[in-house]
């Protein structure tokens, strides 16, 4: 049944406020350009944020740990056997060995988070979530609003969108992940910045050479003495896997350095939800106001 008249204006107006919000929503916070850097950020980090990859890259930083550990006494009783490249990085060590375990156990306190935020609907349609449904109700309501005419064609659809957006939240979980996401979001916030980033890349500069001056300096004479050195022998035999394994990861935290910054700047994780809920059950509740008879 359609109406006409006044009476069928206010409904009308109030459902067309609300499709435009949900419109403009995604312009106003920028989701057409943040969200596919969200997206991507997601992708780039996919391969290293499993449980058994944060565990290598741990293991990486303890066996290096270990060759320093066993290498600093032999070259202290053995002078001979050092190297200026060594020396420095002996010296760099503990800072290196300290800021890189703290940021690997960071990221793996918070890999479950990254999980729940990789489980939700790809980044890239959250502004069409938003814009599509709200372009449809804007259009039926402003059309509503100017002829007079209300009847199902107008809050059928109205109340179908609105309950669509009350349950998507609870379909996908996003009531339990985006608070997750939301606190992965704030570990990351002193990890994702250039200036970490630069000093990663410095100590794995420095780990690099560090590794070449015990390979090509100390090792041999540790050889020709005869002298043990199972740990450096592991690391010797390893570096090529480690600098395989971690070359991806610092190359993914400095690609990814703008894309989380993009993703930071949208309204917290936490509130997400409710922008699917609030405007969901508003339009249910709009669409369900009774018509007025005709007189």
């Amino acid at each position: 049944m359609t109406t006409r008249g006044g009476s069928a204006r206010p409904v009308a107006v109030a459902l067309a406020l609300v499709g435009l919000g949900l419109a403009l929503a995604p312009v106003v916070f920028g989701m057409f350009h943040r969200a596919p850097l969200g997206a991507e950020m997601i992708q780039d980090f996919a391969p290293l944020m499993t449980k058994e990859r944060l565990a290598g890259f741990q293991g990486h930083l303890a066996g290096i740990d270990a060759s320093v550990q066993e290498l600093d006494p032999l070259v202290e009783e053995q002078p001979d056997i050092g190297s200026p490249s060594y020396a420095t990085f002996s010296k760099d060590w503990p800072e290196i060995h300290t800021t890189m375990t703290s940021l690997m156990d960071q990221v793996a306190a918070n890999r479950e988070g990254y999980d729940a935020v990789a489980s939700l609907p790809d980044f890239r349609l959250f502004p069409w979530f938003f814009a599509v449904p709200g372009v449809i109700i804007f259009l039926l309501a402003g059309y509503a609003a100017v002829t007079g005419r209300d009847g199902w064609w107008l809050r059928g659809p109205a109340a179908a969108i609105g309950v669509a957006l009350v349950v998507l939240p609870f379909a996908v979980g996003m009531f339990h992940k985006a608070p997750q996401g939301a606190q992965m979001m704030g570990a990351f916030e002193t990890i994702e910045t250039t200036e970490n980033v630069a000093r990663i890349q410095g100590y794995f500069a420095t780990m690099a050479s560090g590794q070449g001056a015990i390979r090509l300096d100390i090792a041999p004479e540790l050889v020709r003495a005869g002298v043990p050195h199972p740990a450096t022998e592991r690391l010797d035999a390893e570096w090529i896997g480690i600098l395989n394994d971690m070359t991806p990861m610092i190359g993914a935290m400095s690609d990814s350095v703008d894309n989380y910054q993009a993703v930071a700047s949208l309204p917290s994780f936490r509130l997400f939800p409710w922008f699917f809920v609030a405007p969901g059950a508003v339009l249910v509740l709009i669409s369900f106001i009774p018509r007025k008879a005709r007189p």
